[in-house]
């Protein structure tokens, strides 16, 4: 199975891709051209490439930001697809890419949050009264809130990281059953 989180800035991506982990589930890393920041490591962060590897890699989806080109390669799906489930943090055009190279292999799961939350958890890990203001903005004017119409999951993140994880284990076991309606999943 290859998972695909999405949802807007702060709703808990992360947090989700980190507990997918500790259920042996791995990343799908991205290829870069950004250089390195202090502390990354090309392989586990990123790998970091250079425009022209960038460009000659086959890749399931990219994008550009800040100046800067990601995406998933598809060596990268094929060879970690084999050792088990896998997953990705990717945008709206990255669900549309790995849903059309892997079909049915694919599920989204969607992490939603309340402006509310976002700001409680912005505030507990130590941001800046402006990072909070601009990213609320962000988020309220986004449209990343109607990505969750793709989704086979939807998790609302509003309450604590226990009930996130209980959240997460509930779609792993859904695994093997079947998938065709969409599953919201609210507490």
């Amino acid at each position: 199975m290859i998972y695909i989180i999405n949802g807007p800035s702060g709703t808990g991506k992360t947090i989700v891709g980190e507990y997918l982990k500790t259920k042996g589930i791995r990343e799908l890393i991205s290829h870069t051209t950004r250089k390195p920041r202090i502390g990354e490591v090309d392989g586990i962060s990123y790998h970091f490439v250079s425009e022209e590897v960038f460009e000659k890699t086959d890749k399931v989806e990219e994008s550009v930001y800040a100046g800067n080109r990601y995406g998933v390669s598809k060596g990268e799906v094929i060879e970690k697809i084999h050792g088990g489930d896998v997953y990705a943090v990717t945008d709206i055009n990255g669900i549309k890419a790995f849903k059309k190279t892997f079909g049915n292999r694919v599920k989204v799961i969607y992490v939603g949050s309340t402006p509310r939350f976002l700001r409680k958890r912005m505030i507990l890990r130590g941001d800046s009264k402006e990072s909070i203001r601009r990213r609320i903005a962000t988020y309220r004017n986004s449209k990343e809130m109607k990505n969750a119409k793709y989704a086979d999951f939807i998790v609302e993140n509003n309450s604590s990281i226990r009930k996130l994880y209980w959240k997460i284990d509930h779609i792993l076991r859904r695994k093997g059953k079947s998938q065709e309606k969409r599953h919201q999943l609210k507490i």
